[in-house]
Formats: structure tokens, sequence, C-alpha cells
């Protein structure tokens, strides 16, 4: 007995020392990580770093129906809530595959120091818009390597909402679905939606929808008293508030369902006339998507996609009470993958994913110029015309908000989130917030992306 206890108090230092082992690497590579230059949050700024009871009055606030449409604006409730939706609503994981794509560091400071200008006229700098505005993280990645990464009010490994950057994800999946022959954009919805069929989606083309300029009410930013966010008489509100979408409450207890909603929108002008911006749109999109691949929306983007990037954690999209997708809004990961997805669409793919995953037909119908002339006459128009100054020829396409004339392209979503790609120069600026949208970090990186092509 006195030899085992002997062999016993022998044995467990090993396998203490064993296991400190282990986790050195863990330990390294983060020391690393910081000598590498990237600027982390403090603790006292991680806005999940909150007591239960300030949790628990959190949840209990979102989850009553009156107040769910605020979980769309910028609030001290939100700043916990839009890194933690997974509290709020239902989700359908993106599960990441293979090995994970590391990627290498050349923090370069002096992105720190570059500036642009506001729509009021003044000058901030990356630095300056950290410290005066509500930006929780941003990542600059070039040719593959990442040149910047701060974090201001969240951590690496926190999952933060896309919001309508969420859009371009199911586009995309159509978009593959159009490349391989077995979706045709110039038919009409009610073609792959047959209940809709005998409604003015009749006369509704799918690209027209995928570009958002079908012509119709209903609208999210457009309509005369701009309040179809918030007001329950608004048509899009009536929209969100079915059980099939659930991202806003039934409030006047209507109990209607999406198709009953859609089969009430009218015809407002012709179609391709106007950019007027709308989930109602994204929404189409994506259950045409559904349809034809008779696969959800989360499957396919797992498939094609977030499984062969490289991605670094699981992802999710946020879903309706009744299972359906949203696609339109749903998407949460953390910062370096949603770079990683950026990079799907630069000729950084191939170190990320050993092949090209984005065709260049795909990428040809990004590009698409024809309706220019559409681009301005509606609110995100107008927007991002103010956003982007120099340049006059801005378009919108497959549910990019801007696709710029030199092959940049922009993609919005509430709040300030935001993800810039320039495929020709090889870069992705990627970035969340909780803001109220208007503080210009398109332009910022914008700004970025034209002093780093100079070098």
């Amino acid at each position: 007995m006195l030899n085992q206890n002997k062999g016993k108090q022998f044995i467990l230092p090993l396998i203490l020392g064993l296991a400190c082992i282990a986790m050195v690497p863990n330990f390294v590579q983060a020391n690393e990580l910081e000598q590498q230059g990237i600027i982390y949050a403090k603790p006292q700024n991680l806005y999940a770093n909150i007591p239960l009871s300030k949790v628990l009055g959190i949840s209990e606030f979102f989850h009553d129906p009156a107040n769910k449409v605020k979980i769309q604006f910028p609030s001290e409730q939100t700043r916990y809530a839009w890194l933690n939706m997974s509290k709020f609503y239902p989700t359908a994981q993106i599960m990441r595959g293979g090995k994970i794509s590391n990627l290498s560091y050349a923090i370069d400071p002096s992105i720190g120091d570059i500036s642009y200008q506001n729509k009021k006229g003044e000058s901030l700098t990356v630095d300056s818009h950290f410290s005066k505005l509500p930006i929780d993280a941003l990542i600059v990645v070039k040719g593959g390597k990442v040149l910047y990464e701060r974090y201001k009010t969240m951590q690496p490994d926190d999952r933060h909402i896309w919001f309508s950057v969420s859009k371009v994800t199911g586009a995309t999946m159509l978009a593959f679905l159009e490349y391989e022959g077995k979706v045709d954009v110039t038919k009409p919805v009610s073609d792959y939606l047959t209940e809709l069929k005998g409604s003015v989606w009749d006369s509704v083309r799918v690209v027209e929808a995928l570009d958002m300029a079908t012509g119709l009410n209903g609208t999210e930013h457009d309509e005369p008293n701009h309040d179809s966010r918030t007001n329950p008489d608004q048509l899009w509100y009536r929209w969100a508030a079915t059980k099939s979408i659930g991202v806003v409450g039934d409030v006047k207890e209507r109990n209607e369902t999406w198709v009953d909603v859609l089969r009430a929108m009218e015809r407002v002008r012709p179609p391709l006339k106007v950019f007027e911006y709308n989930s109602i749109d994204t929404f189409v999109v994506n259950r045409i998507a559904e349809r034809v691949a008779d696969k959800p929306l989360n499957e396919q983007f797992q498939e094609r996609i977030w499984s062969k990037a490289g991605m670094e954690h699981d992802s999710y999209y946020t879903i309706s009470p009744t299972g359906i997708t949203l696609g339109f809004m749903g998407v949460n990961s953390t910062l370096r993958d949603l770079a990683r997805f950026g990079m799907v669409f630069t000729p950084s793919a191939v170190k990320i994913a050993g092949e090209k995953i984005i065709p260049q037909a795909i990428m040809d119908k990004i590009h698409n110029r024809d309706h220019l002339d559409m681009y301005g006459k509606g609110w995100a128009g107008q927007k991002f015309n103010t956003s982007f100054p120099d340049d006059k020829a801005i378009g919108n396409s497959y549910q990019w908000d801007a696709v710029l004339s030199d092959g940049d392209m922009y993609k919005a979503g509430v709040g300030g989130q935001g993800l810039y790609i320039s495929p020709a120069n090889d870069m992705v600026v990627g970035w969340f917030c909780t803001g109220d949208g208007n503080d210009q970090e398109e332009t910022m990186a914008r700004a970025i992306v034209k002093s780093l092509s100079k070098k």
C-alpha cells in the first residue's frame, strides 16, 4: 500500500505537469498575437461583461412584444443583445469545417492615422473614430494578411450580429443556383413561390427582387411617412410581425401570414426605376433559394461557403418562431470570420479555401452596370452616394448596397455593421458597431483601401 501511494503521489504531479505543458501553446499564441499588434478591448469596456441581474432584465425587456421592435435600434439593452442574439431568437447553426485558415499578421499601426472626411466636413482618423464613435471592432485584410485588428467593446471570440450584411449570403446562394441553371432570374417570382400566383408578384421578376427594384409598395425606407419599421399599420411592419418572421411584435393581433401580406402588396411604379431598400425582397430571394435547392438556407451557406473557407468558429442565423431562416438580418459571427467571408470574393479565397469559391460569372452579375440610373432615386442610394462622394457612378446588385465603378463592393447592416470588399486590391474591411448607422464607417473603409492600395 505504501508503494502504491508513492506511485500515486508521483503520477498526479506528472499528469498536472503534462496538462500545463499542453496549455502552453494557447498562451504562447495569445502572447504572439498581442505582440503582433492586435488591439484588444479593455475588460471594463466589454458590453457582455454585465451582472446576471442586467442580463435577466434585458431578456425580459426584449421578450415583451411591445419592446421587440426596439432590438433593431442602439441602446443600453442592444449593446448586450447584439452580441448574444441566441438569447432572443431561435437559431440555425452554420458549421465550420476542415482546417482553420490561419490568417497571417503584418500589423500596420499607421492605419490608425488614416483620415477621411464625413458628411459634416469634419476630418476623422481611424483612431479618432474609435475614440469618439460607437464602433465595436474593425479588421483590415490585404493579400490574405491582417494589417489591422482592433476591438473596443467585444472580444475576438464574440459572435456579433451582422444584421443586413446577412442579405448577401442568400443572394449568393441564389446566384449559385442561377449559375448552375436551376433558377432563371428573368422569370416571375410567382413561378417559384406558387402561393403568390394571382397577385402582383406575377409581374415581378426574380432579378428585380435581387436588386431591390420591384416597384411595389411596402418598402422599408421609402414610404411617405418613413415609419415602416415602427408603425404597426405599415405593410412592412405587418410582414415583420407575422409568425413566419417574428422580428417585431404583432401588437394589433392581426395573425396574418407572410403570404397574406405579400399578396396585399401593390404596384407603385415600373420595375428597375428606383432602388428601394426592402427586406421583403430579401425574404423572397431566400425562399426561392430554399425551394429550388430543397434545403434550408443555413445548410446551403454552410456547404457552399462557411465549411470551405477555413472559418475559425461556427456561426448561426436567427430563425423565426416557425423555423424560417431570417437571412435578411440574422447571421452572427466573429470579426475574423466576417473577414474570411469577405475574402471569398477576393483572390485571397485560394489562400483560405484552397480554391476559388465564387465563380467569375457570379462576380460579373454583382458588377452589372445596366441600371445605374435608378441608384440615387431612393433612400438607400441617396445615403450611400454621400458616403462615397468620389464616385459618381455607383450601382447596386444582388443585394449589395453599393457596387462602385472601380469594382469595390459594400454591404451595410442596421446599427452600422459593414463589409467593404475591394477585389482588385485583394482587400477586405469588416466592422461591427452599436450605433445608428450614420457614422460612416463605410467612408472610413474606402479611405483605408485607397490609402493601402498605394503601398
